[in-house]
């Protein structure tokens, strides 16, 4: 017969703080005898939450939801009773007595639990190898010249994972883990369960926002592969609801009351180590409504740093509305002089970075200035294309003052008439019919028999064996090409490859054309580029490149030409306009 959890563990949980397990889910201030916050339960901008000092008791003046630490705990993490009351004695450190003193739980399923113990050991064990070995000793080089400090390697808990693609399994196997449970784990091949996804990579542990190892993310050293693999979701890990360094970053994203959102691994502990300790990362995909909502209820504001590539572009204003449709303020860090901010870090120290940090810019001003430089002639058929490109961002915002507000700036950014645009805002359907007019009139990338160039050829080769999207991340920029669709094509390849989810049917679905997708079955129904795909990719990214360069030539070429020395200034920017020639002539050279 079960027993049943005494009322002396129950009575001692009781007694525990409140306060401190809701701290974990929104951001609690002492008002008076109380505390108050934001309620998780429901979204809200007022805080109506409310525990009662001395009480211990919850609730919500908005949803009306109340009760206990038990309950609590319970509507959160969506466990039984008996679940939460065994975590929350963990928490406390309390013993849980059952009422015959002997009684042993019925036997329940332990499978997340035993994961994360696995995933905890194996990030120790590569923590290990990276610090300890001979082994891991080019990783630990190539991860300090990055710029990254021992004590922040072994703050993220960095790792290596031995070349042997046997080893792993190996190892875990003579430590008594089974070969059932070990190829569940997200660790090994589908196929080949004897070999490990991570052989011969830098490893970056994924902490939950406990600080257990749930997950793991790999990047190459050397040779060909993908330039990072994730662990797959599993029970105990949902991508799409973790984020990356938040373990280290939530107590002081709820001091400061903001967050900064990077691009991956790398940029999220640069950040870290300047002391910018309010970063966290997306894990292999957008940013999801999922992850906002775990930050939500501790911030005011959203800080943006992703890549200025096409796909970085994209996952900004993406994140932008986003944030937005939760009345989040918005703004967005601009690096100059580096790629991302280790390189900055590297470059230029932590002074630097914190200056971009703080001088970030708010999301209007940002989506209006990249406006303004995709359509700089302004005609009017540019200003229709700029403001249904806008006019989202403005339906994402709260209140009709922001929308007037912002409709004024996209007004004068464009010379156009305030009245104009708002009239525009409002019949949007009437404006998107008249700029699909235009592009059948301007014969638009996007028609009914597209020409295949050599660019689209190189994308379509890609797309037939998906295995080489890394040569193509990795070599090409969505600058590179000219063919506007192409570019397009490239974006949607560059989104893939940030979501690590590679597939013709992913691929299909970010086509909103018909013709496109036209294009993109045929080509592989036809089988046109199966025989000799990598050598074609790889010569195809060749002259891509050096197309690019040479017109990058030409116009520095131009500019060179035309240009007019006045001032010690003007000599210092002709002097770096020759400089970039010549390190074009000399990869071109190459």
């Amino acid at each position: 017969m079960a027993g049943r959890i005494s009322r002396q563990t129950i009575d001692a949980l009781a007694g525990c703080d409140l306060v401190s397990v809701v701290n974990d889910y929104t951001h609690m201030e002492k008002k008076g005898s109380a505390w108050w916050g934001c309620c998780p339960f429901h979204h809200e901008k007022t805080a109506s939450f409310h525990i009662e000092e001395g009480k211990n008791l919850y609730y919500c003046f908005g949803c009306h939801a109340g009760g206990d630490i038990v309950k609590f705990y319970m509507e959160m993490e969506k466990v039984s009773y008996v679940d939460s009351i065994v975590a929350l004695a963990k928490r406390f450190n309390i013993e849980v007595v059952y009422e015959d003193g002997s009684y042993v739980p019925e036997q329940r399923d332990n499978t997340k639990e035993l994961y994360i113990d696995l995933y905890n050991r194996t990030a120790s064990m590569f923590h290990y190898l990276l610090t300890e070995t001979p082994q891991g000793k080019p990783a630990l080089e190539y991860i300090t010249k990055r710029g990254l400090t021992m004590d922040t390697i072994h703050k993220f808990k960095l790792g290596y994972s031995p070349a042997d693609r046997r080893w792993l399994k190996n190892f875990l196997v003579s430590k008594n883990f089974s070969n059932e449970f070990l190829a569940k784990s997200g660790l090994f091949s589908a196929k080949y369960p004897d070999i490990t996804i991570f052989a011969g990579r830098l490893m970056f542990p994924i902490f939950d926002k406990n600080g257990e190892a749930v997950a793991m993310g790999g990047r190459i050293l050397e040779g060909e592969g993908p330039k990072y693999i994730n662990s797959p979701e599993m029970p105990h890990y949902k991508k799409r609801e973790t984020l990356y360094a938040y373990n280290f970053a939530k107590k002081a994203i709820r001091e400061r009351k903001q967050v900064i959102l990077c691009e991956g691994y790398m940029d999220a502990i640069a950040y870290h180590q300047c002391g910018i300790d309010y970063a966290v990362a997306p894990l292999g995909t957008s940013f999801t409504d999922g992850q906002l909502k775990m930050l939500a209820p501790f911030v005011t504001t959203v800080l943006l740093s992703f890549d200025s590539d096409g796909a970085g572009q994209a996952a900004t204003y993406k994140a932008i509305l986003l944030c937005r449709s939760l009345d989040l303020s918005v703004k967005i860090i601009k690096l100059q002089g580096g790629k991302d901010p280790a390189e900055i870090m590297i470059n230029f120290g932590a002074d630097t970075l914190t200056n971009y940090v703080e001088n970030a810019i708010l999301d209007n001003d940002f989506l209006l200035s990249k406006l303004v430089e995709k359509y700089p002639k302004k005609t009017p058929e540019d200003k229709i294309k700029a403001a249904l490109e806008f006019f989202p961002y403005v339906d994402s915002l709260s209140s009709d003052i922001q929308k007037d507000s912002t409709l004024e700036q996209f007004a004068q950014a464009f010379n156009t008439k305030l009245e104009a645009v708002k009239k525009d805002f409002i019949n949007r359907e009437q404006a998107r019919s008249r700029i699909d007019s235009i592009k059948k009139a301007d014969g638009a990338p996007v028609i009914q028999d597209i020409k295949l160039n050599a660019e689209l050829r190189t994308i379509l080769a890609v797309i037939s064996n998906l295995e080489h999207i890394n040569l193509l991340h990795e070599q090409l920029t969505v600058n590179d090409f000219e063919d506007p669709l192409a570019r397009k094509l490239f974006i949607i390849l560059e989104e893939c490859y940030r979501e690590q989810e590679y597939s013709i049917s992913g691929i299909l679905n970010h086509c909103a054309e018909e013709e496109v997708q036209r294009m993109i079955t045929k080509v592989i129904a036809s089988r046109e580029f199966e025989e000799n795909n990598l050598q074609y990719v790889r010569e195809s990214i060749h002259a891509i490149k050096r197309n690019s360069l040479e017109r990058q030539r030409d116009r520095l070429m131009l500019q060179i030409r035309d240009f007019r020395v006045v001032t010690p200034d003007d000599q210092n920017t002709l002097t770096q306009f020759l400089a970039e020639k010549m390190d074009i002539d000399k990869k071109l050279q190459e």
